[in-house]
């Protein structure tokens, strides 16, 4: 029987991570755990959802699509951003200011991610949960800066639960200019407008096309630091999905 040394990675860096948000350097709330976790549970994919993955069905290859996607014209940072600051479909846009963009990242990135929303700071995640979310990235090697893009499915400030048309085709055409390998929806907004149910445990169960994207659909930091305990393992097989997808699960062994 293998050991899940990957697995036991992740949870000591995100348990580490959630000592410094909850200002704990001793350990006294987040106890330390040494971990040892058997491979002999792991989430096994059906053959239906490896062929998927692996492209049986004659669609292009990871690295073929990678091929491609470096001979295709990129939208500029600007230009992406242009999508959002001309748009005027409701009135969420009074919310905008300097400081809201439609996103950041590399432009040829492997993943996006796509988080709910968007605060008014501009910012995707709060600042706890940023220091989360870099310990998910550093348990699957990628570079933030240079291999990742980041986003919401709605893009102005906004207290409502509500997803304007306008926001979903925002993001199509950010998804289309930026080509990822993996696109991971971050929360039940992304579900939403992936699966059509906001249900996450429900859309976690299969791999997606989403506008042509092969799309994973998970938790969102905030709400993995909310329950800890019950969804770091689900964030972690998700993760490993995704990774998978994009060809990059040998970074874990």
């Amino acid at each position: 029987m293998q050991r899940d040394s990957a697995a036991e990675y992740f949870f000591s860096l995100t348990d580490d991570a959630l000592s410094v948000i909850k200002n704990d350097p001793l350990r006294e709330v987040v106890r330390p755990y040494s971990y040892r976790i058997e491979n002999e549970e792991a989430v096994k994919l059906d053959s239906k959802l490896d062929a998927i993955i692996n492209d049986r069905s004659g669609n292009e290859t990871a690295a073929e699509a990678k091929r491609e996607n470096a001979k295709t014209p990129r939208l500029s940072f600007l230009r992406l951003n242009d999508l959002l600051q001309d748009c005027h479909a409701c009135d969420s846009w009074l919310n905008r200011n300097e400081r809201t963009e439609a996103g950041h990242g590399a432009l040829k990135p492997i993943f996006v991610f796509v988080l709910d929303r968007v605060a008014e700071d501009g910012s995707f995640m709060s600042a706890n949960e940023e220091v989360f979310f870099s310990k998910w990235l550093a348990a699957l090697h990628l570079d933030a800066r240079k291999e990742c893009y980041f986003t919401s499915v709605i893009k102005c400030p906004s207290s409502g639960g509500y997803i304007p048309q306008e926001c979903e085709n925002i993001l199509i055409q950010q998804l289309e200019a930026l080509r990822p390998a993996v696109v991971m929806m971050l929360g039940s907004a992304g579900a939403l407008i992936t699966t059509g149910s906001g249900d996450i445990f429900k859309a976690r169960e299969k791999i997606h096309d989403y506008h042509g994207f092969r799309t994973v659909c998970s938790f969102s930091p905030s709400q993995v630091l909310e329950d800890y305990q019950s969804l770091r393992r689900p964030i972690w097989e998700d993760l490993k999905k995704a990774a998978r997808i994009a060809g990059i699960d040998g970074r874990l062994s």
